[in-house]
């Protein structure tokens, strides 16, 4: 009898430390499909509340922030002429 309960025990001991980890494992699964219910802007790729093409108000506070191409007359974050990278991941 004794013996069952060291082994109860040991086993119990052991499987708690693994279950925070099981946790963990799920959470990063979760975070990709929070980004992607964001509804983008058909036209130009990007987070349909960001978009400074659609609402050219959204513009100003860009260039407060100081992110903003000039150039190309968007935020740098969206400039897609500078940052070939951002076209690959759909922004025009």
């Amino acid at each position: 009898m004794r013996s069952l309960r060291c082994l109860s025990l040991v086993v119990s001991l052991l499987a708690v430390p693994a279950l925070p980890a099981l946790a963990e494992d799920k959470k990063p699964a979760e975070a990709p499909k929070a980004q992607a219910e964001k509804p983008k802007c058909e036209e130009h790729g990007v987070q349909k509340s960001l978009c400074t093409r659609c609402n050219p108000k959204l513009a100003a506070v860009f260039k407060a922030k100081g992110d903003w191409c000039g150039e190309h007359e968007r935020p740098e974050s969206q400039c897609s002429i500078c940052h070939p990278e951002l076209a690959r991941q759909g922004v025009k």
